[in-house]
């Protein structure tokens, strides 16, 4: 009889072990949610942001659509962000196309780009985990997941470099964001080259803040930046230049391409010593005031700002990467010495009393001076 008792309870327990998988049947996937990418954070002036790269498994073949991700603190179990689908960055899976230039890998994975942003205020987490949200398609149901747990590179600290333009009423677009120009990724020959991730474009504002030019805007001339000087982040050395190329029509968007280096217009790739490259693009053709293997000094200038290459209109378009290679490198996160904030045009222009920052980043649409 106690043997006929016990094999009951095995066969409970087979039972219940049997159920309960059949609850769940995506947990086997956990194990295939990962962070691929973990970059060094960078301060703001309100954050601390924490950039990475998720990778996941190919979701959309199991059936199952993502609708949120949720971000916390593993120790304290505080959420530190919850993004859903109106504001998830590029998603990159399989097939990724191409063009003329590029001939892009196949992909066994899905991956996204996210950056974390912590209030300066906020002790940061030492360790990060997600839950995933999705939805299963054939049976109208939801599914949550757990996964990509790791553990920020807190104890270090990005390259501080000065700035690339001086004046006023600066704005470093599509910087400090999960979006463009962060979520570029070249797949390639085997390689993730993520180029342009920590990218900024600057335009210069009026006074009133309210607009980058004044005139005709397929004018180059009518821009307020328009052969603004641009100057050495820090001591280097010349190590490419690429010129006479055209310019666009102000925001004519009207030049063409026969190179994929073309994209980059007229530019310059100073090496700045201990494997990181500091690249300004879409210059004036003509304009460069140094030459290759010239030594310069941090604060010198070296060339003029331009509407040449893939530009929507004159603007510096600036990067630090780990190698000289327009798209086959790395971006390295960086912050600027020092700058001035003046106002934010999050969404019609706010004035503030003026805020010196340094050794940081700025947000996205932070207004600043440089002295």
């Amino acid at each position: 009889m106690k043997q006929l008792r016990l094999l009951l309870v095995l066969g409970l327990s087979v039972l219940c072990v049997v159920s309960c998988k059949k609850e769940n049947p995506y947990e086997q996937y956990e194990d295939q949610i990962h962070v691929c990418i973990n970059d060094v954070p960078f301060k703001t002036e309100a954050f601390l942001r924490i950039p990475y790269t998720l990778e996941f498994w190919e979701f959309g073949k199991s059936g199952l659509m993502l609708q949120k991700i949720y971000v916390y603190d593993k120790e304290s179990m505080t959420q530190l962000m919850e993004i859903d689908t109106s504001g998830f960055p590029k998603l990159y899976y399989h097939p990724l196309g191409g063009n003329q230039f590029f001939t892009f890998d196949s992909l066994s994975h899905y991956y996204m780009s996210l950056q974390l942003p912590v209030l300066l205020a906020q002790t940061p987490p030492q360790t990060v985990i997600h839950r995933f949200e999705f939805k299963d398609i054939e049976n109208d149901k939801i599914v949550m997941l757990e996964g990509a747990e790791f553990e920020p590179r807190l104890t270090e600290s990005p390259l501080v470099i000065a700035s690339p333009v001086k004046g006023t009423n600066h704005v470093f677009i599509n910087q400090s964001t999960n979006d463009y120009h962060f979520n570029a990724t070249f797949f390639m020959e085997g390689g993730i080259y993520t180029s342009e991730r920590f990218a900024f474009d600057e335009i210069q504002l009026n006074g009133e803040l309210t607009s980058n030019f004044d005139g005709d805007p397929k004018q180059n001339e009518s821009y307020f930046n328009y052969k603004d000087t641009l100057f050495a982040v820090a001591d280097g050395t010349v190590v490419q230049i690429q010129d006479g190329l055209p310019e666009n029509r102000g925001d004519a968007c009207d030049v063409t391409f026969n190179s994929a280096l073309e994209y980059g217009g007229n530019f310059l790739v100073l090496d700045i010593g201990n494997g990181h490259y500091a690249f300004y693009a879409h210059c004036v053709p003509q304009s460069f005031l140094v030459s290759v293997n010239e030594a310069v000094q941090e604060g010198d200038p070296i060339a003029l700002l331009g509407n040449s290459g893939n530009s929507t209109a004159p603007h510096l378009h600036f990067q630090i990467t780990d190698g000289p290679a327009l798209f086959k490198s790395t971006g390295l996160p960086f912050v600027l010495k020092e700058y001035t904030k003046t106002a934010d045009i999050t969404g019609f222009p706010v004035f503030i009393t003026p805020q010196k920052v340094t050794n940081s980043m700025m947000e996205q649409y932070s207004v600043i001076s440089f002295e």
